[in-house]
This record gives structure tokens, C-alpha cells and sequence, in this order.
């Protein structure tokens, strides 16, 4: 069996890769106000006994030994947001570290689409599940023993566009790490969504607003 030891570093790759994309925020209406109020940075939470979000029935895994969740108010239009999200090959400009990223299947992201990602220079290949345009996709991406399931939402609120991610880890290289896997999935969540907000905004002239 391979060393654990890296483990950690790993998976904060991963945290900003495997990504299920979920538009349909299924949270209660006062849940989303809240996000979009305290989202000036992002708001994690492991999701364990509250709301999981959804894209067309697609969830993370509740049962998994680490579940985490990020959300950040982005000050752009909702079509640039969506289409950073799902411009996978040109994931490069802006979250280099899980690049080469690149679709595998042509044509806009559905379910059934396949695309390349390599975080920490580990090729990994994902197929979506689920695609809502403009609001939800989803998709797994299992490696090394880790099955990911990982979901973005995107809502309309006053003042931008909500953007939540979610995402679960399960397998036995996260069982034997279980608060390092945790740590390093918040930090990728909230590292990718961060990343998200300030490019978008910068893309349309939003920042500092």
C-alpha cells in the first residue's frame, strides 16, 4: 500500500478539480439569503445534518467520512460566471494548478461529457452526471482510491450571483486521514471559489464596486 503521507497535498488538488457542478440551489430560500450575506469571503460547512444541495437528483455523498461546502457572493453577470465554470480547457488562465485540463467529448458540458485534469501533475479523468444550464453541474472524478463527487450551484441574488460548491470524499486513503482530508478539502473549496469570484468580477469590470 502506498505511503499516506502526502495525502494532504493531494487532495487540496483535488478539492479544486473534482468538480459536480449543481445549479439548482435546493437550500431554503433564508439559507441562501444568509450565504449571500456573509459571503464576502466564502462560508464552509460539512453539510451532515443540514440541506444537501442538488443538480437534476444528483447529490454528493452523505454518507462520506468528509462532506464540505463553500459559497461566495461574485459581482458579474451569471452567463460569465457559468462560463468560466465550464470552459474547461481554459481552465489554464486561472487555476493553473490542475491544469493540462481538457474536454475529451465535444460540444457544450452534459451529462456523459468527459474531460482530462491533471491536480498535482495526476492525471485524472471525469465524466459529468448531471449539467443544468446556467445553474448546476455535476461530476466524479475517483482516483487513487478517493471517489469524489463534487456539485456547484449558481442563484441570482441581489448583488451578483451566489456560487456554492459542494463535495465529498470517500475511500480508504481518507479514512486513514480523516481531519487532514477535511482541512484540505475546505481549503481547496474555498480556494477555487475565491478564485472564481475575483476572475469573474475582473472579466466584467466589477471589482471594487
Amino acid at each position: 500500500m502506498r505511503s499516506l503521507k502526502p495525502l494532504p497535498r493531494f487532495m487540496q488538488g483535488m478539492a479544486a478539480a473534482a468538480v459536480v457542478t449543481a445549479t439548482t440551489l435546493s437550500a431554503p430560500a433564508m439559507a441562501a439569503a444568509h450565504d449571500a450575506r456573509s459571503a464576502t469571503g466564502t462560508h464552509q460547512a460539512q453539510p451532515g445534518s443540514g440541506t444537501f444541495q442538488e443538480c437534476r437528483g444528483v447529490t454528493v455523498d452523505k454518507s462520506a467520512p468528509v462532506v464540505s461546502r463553500a459559497a461566495v457572493l461574485i459581482d458579474a453577470p451569471l452567463k460569465t460566471v457559468w462560463k468560466l465554470h465550464t470552459d474547461i480547457d481554459a481552465w489554464s488562465s486561472w487555476i493553473p494548478e490542475i491544469t493540462p485540463a481538457k474536454k475529451k467529448t465535444p460540444g457544450p458540458l452534459r451529462p456523459g461529457s468527459v474531460f482530462d485534469w491533471s491536480p498535482q501533475n495526476m492525471k485524472v479523468t471525469s465524466t459529468v452526471t448531471a449539467v443544468e444550464q446556467g445553474r448546476c453541474t455535476a461530476w466524479a472524478a475517483p482516483v487513487n482510491g478517493i471517489d469524489g463527487v463534487h456539485l456547484f450551484t449558481f442563484k441570482q441574488v441581489r448583488g451578483g450571483v451566489l456560487a456554492t460548491t459542494e463535495e465529498s470524499w470517500a475511500g480508504a486513503p481518507v479514512e486513514a486521514d480523516i481531519p487532514g482530508s477535511q482541512a484540505a478539502l475546505d481549503a481547496g473549496l474555498d480556494d477555487w471559489v475565491n478564485r472564481l469570484k475575483s476572475t469573474a468580477e475582473a472579466k466584467s469590470g466589477c471589482t471594487g464596486r
